[in-house]
């Protein structure tokens, strides 16, 4: 496999390669490769996450299998007090404005049934392929929040059976990050590079 040139590889850390039978595409977001394998020409396209770019511009990938991309994940963060579960709200809702998330989230603030400590929980829901960039970018602006913090595909099925929804909201990544429609990703396949810099 032959990746195109890219002038700034490091913007591409955390996006995907499609790897074609007859080229190479370089750049999809999780969502844009889910779309992709929903298609049937390319349900069964060869896909690699960017994880890292060294030194002097050499890109590191690693293969993920397309299940991955049907599933979504979480990280939820627990609260007794509703004022402080609010909080916890507001804050992620200013972190998404002055510091846009590595993928859409879908930021939620929900009640819980009264037979736990903790009855408030604030969420982050995302393409589960986004986990560690989402982590990445809460350790990256320290957030503190939660009197304590569980996550994953699981835990996001059972907050959404078990909860009500209080208040919920939409978080964008940044232009660069954002993704296509279904049209604009099967109007592209032949393209080398689907965003730049």
């Amino acid at each position: 496999m032959k990746l195109p040139h890219l002038a700034h590889p490091e913007k591409y850390v955390g996006l995907f390669v499609a790897d074609f039978e007859t080229s190479t595409a370089v750049g999809y977001t999780a969502e844009e490769v889910a779309l992709l394998l929903e298609s049937q020409a390319y349900r069964r396209t060869p896909i690699y996450r960017i994880c890292r770019v060294g030194p002097q511009g050499q890109v590191e990938m690693i293969g993920v299998p397309p299940e991955r991309f049907a599933l979504e994940s979480g990280l939820y963060f627990y609260r007794r007090d509703g004022q402080a579960a609010r909080d916890d709200f507001r804050q992620f809702g200013a972190l998404g404005e002055s510091d846009p998330p590595p993928c859409r989230c879908r930021l939620v603030l929900a009640s819980l049934p009264q037979a736990g400590r903790e009855k408030f929980v604030t969420g982050l829901e995302y393409p589960a392929e986004c986990d560690q960039d989402v982590s990445g970018w809460l350790l990256a602006n320290q957030v503190a929040a939660g009197d304590y913090v569980d996550g994953g595909p699981g835990r996001l099925a059972a907050v959404r059976l078990e909860g009500a929804v209080i208040d919920s909201a939409q978080l964008q990544p940044d232009a660069f990050r954002r993704s296509r429609s279904r049209a604009e990703v099967l109007g592209t396949i032949g393209q080398p590079l689907q965003r730049t810099v």
